[in-house]
C-alpha cells in the first residue's frame, strides 16, 4: 500500500493509495464487489440507452432491513457447509490495526487515513472505537465502489458519545477499568480535525454497552452521542448513526464454530438477548433530535428469533465481540446504501 503524508492543523494525514488488505482479502472484496454490482447494487435508479433502442432498467434497491434470505437460510443450518473456512484466516480483524490508522489507547490525537477515491467530491468520515474499526471492510469497498473518499478516524475503547468512560486494562474483558481522560481528548481534536474537513458525511458506528463515570447509563451515552453530532455539524454535513451490532453468546465465535460444526446452532444467540430495544430507542431518539439518520444493522445479522454465527458463507465474528473483516465486507452493499440514504438527509445540527 502506497502511503502519502499530509498535515491538517497539526494533525497527521495518512493517504492510502488502494487497500491495507492482504491478496486473498482483495480477491474476496472484489468478488463481492462484481456479485452486487450485477445484481442489486443501488437504491437509486439507472437509465441505459443504445443507439437503436431506447431501455430504462429500474436496479432493484439494496434491502437493508426486514427479513434477509441470507440470514433465514443461516439460522436454519444445522451443521456447517463443506469445505467451509475456518481459524483466524477466516475471521481476521480489520486491516486498520495493522496498517496504523488505528490510534491506541494512549494516543490523543487521530490518525487520520484516507481510501477509495482520493480526488472524489464527496468525502464520508467515520470515527469512533473498535466497533467503529469494524465497519471499515464494508466501507472501503462502498467507498471504491460509489467513488467516494473515506476518512478513517478510530481510536482504541473510545466511543462515539462524547462522554467520560472507563476502559479496561489491556482491552481484556475482565480487565481492571481505569479512568479514560486520553478519549475525552480525542473526541475534542478528532471532532475539530473533522468540522475543518467539511465532510459530506460523518459516519458514528455505536457500541454504547459502556461503563460510563458516574454510571450514567444509556441516558447519558445518548447525550454524549448528541453532542458530538453537534460538534460536527455544519452546512452541507450530514451524519449517519449506524445502530449496534448484535450481541454474542459470548463465546469466540470462530472457535465455538469448530468445536460445533456439526450443530452451529450451539454459537447462535437469540434476538431477544443479542438486542436491546431500550437503547435503540434512545439512540435513534438522539439522532433524530440533531436531524441526523439512523440505521438499525441488526436485521443483517438476525432473523426474528435467532442471530447465526455464520452467514453467507462467512464467519459473522471474530471473537466474541467483534464482526469479522470477511463479513464487514459482505454487508458492503447495505453499507452503502444507508450511506446513499444519509446523503440525501437533512444537514446534521
Amino acid at each position: 500500500m502506497t502511503k502519502r503524508l499530509l498535515i491538517l492543523a497539526g494533525f497527521l494525514v495518512v493517504t492510502a493509495c488502494g487497500t491495507a488488505t492482504s491478496a486473498s482479502e482483495e480477491t474476496t472484496t472484489t468478488s463481492v464487489v462484481s456479485t452486487t454490482t450485477t445484481t442489486t447494487t443501488s437504491t437509486t435508479t439507472s437509465t441505459t440507452t443504445s443507439t437503436s433502442t431506447s431501455t430504462t432498467t429500474t436496479l432493484a434497491p439494496i434491502q437493508i432491513s426486514g427479513v434477509f434470505d441470507d440470514v433465514a437460510e443461516a439460522a436454519a443450518l444445522g451443521p456447517l457447509p463443506e469445505n467451509f473456512a475456518l481459524g483466524a484466516v477466516a475471521a481476521s480483524k480489520s486491516p486498520l490495526y495493522d496498517n496504523g490508522c488505528h490510534a491506541s489507547t494512549a494516543a490523543i490525537d487521530p490518525v487520520i487515513c484516507e481510501f477509495g477515491d482520493l480526488q472524489s467530491d464527496i468525502v464520508i468520515v467515520f470515527t469512533g472505537d473498535s466497533h467503529a474499526a469494524q465497519w471499515f471492510g464494508a466501507l472501503e469497498v462502498a467507498a471504491r465502489t460509489n467513488h467516494w473518499k473515506l476518512v478513517s478516524m478510530t481510536k482504541s475503547s473510545c466511543p462515539v458519545a462524547d462522554v467520560p468512560t472507563y476502559r479496561r486494562r489491556d482491552a481484556l474483558p475482565d480487565g481492571e477499568e481505569l479512568l479514560y481522560p486520553e478519549c475525552d481528548e480525542f473526541h475534542s481534536r478528532a471532532h475539530a480535525a473533522i468540522r475543518e474537513m467539511q465532510p459530506d458525511l460523518v459516519l458514528f458506528p455505536v457500541l454504547s454497552r459502556f461503563h460510563l463515570v458516574n454510571n450514567g447509563g444509556i441516558a447519558a451515552f445518548s447525550t454524549g452521542l448528541g453532542k458530538s453530532i453537534s460538534a460536527v455539524a455544519g452546512a452541507g454535513t450530514k451524519v449517519l448513526v449506524l445502530g449496534e451490532t448484535p450481541k454474542t453468546n459470548g463465546e469466540d465465535i470462530p472457535s465455538c464454530l469448530v468445536r460445533h460444526k456439526n450443530d452451529i446452532s450451539q454459537c447462535a444467540n437469540p434476538r431477544s438477548k443479542a438486542e436491546f430495544p431500550e437503547r435503540i430507542k434512545y439512540i435513534s431518539d438522539v439522532a433524530s433530535q440533531h436531524s441526523a439518520t439512523y440505521v438499525n444493522p441488526v436485521d443483517w445479522f438476525c432473523t426474528a428469533e435467532l442471530c447465526p454465527g455464520e452467514i453467507g458463507g462467512r464467519i459473522v465474528y471474530r471473537d466474541y465481540n467483534h464482526i469479522s473483516d470477511q463479513f464487514s465486507r459482505y454487508r458492503a452493499p447495505q453499507i452503502g446504501a444507508a450511506i446513499k440514504l444519509a446523503l440525501v438527509g437533512q444537514d446534521a445540527t
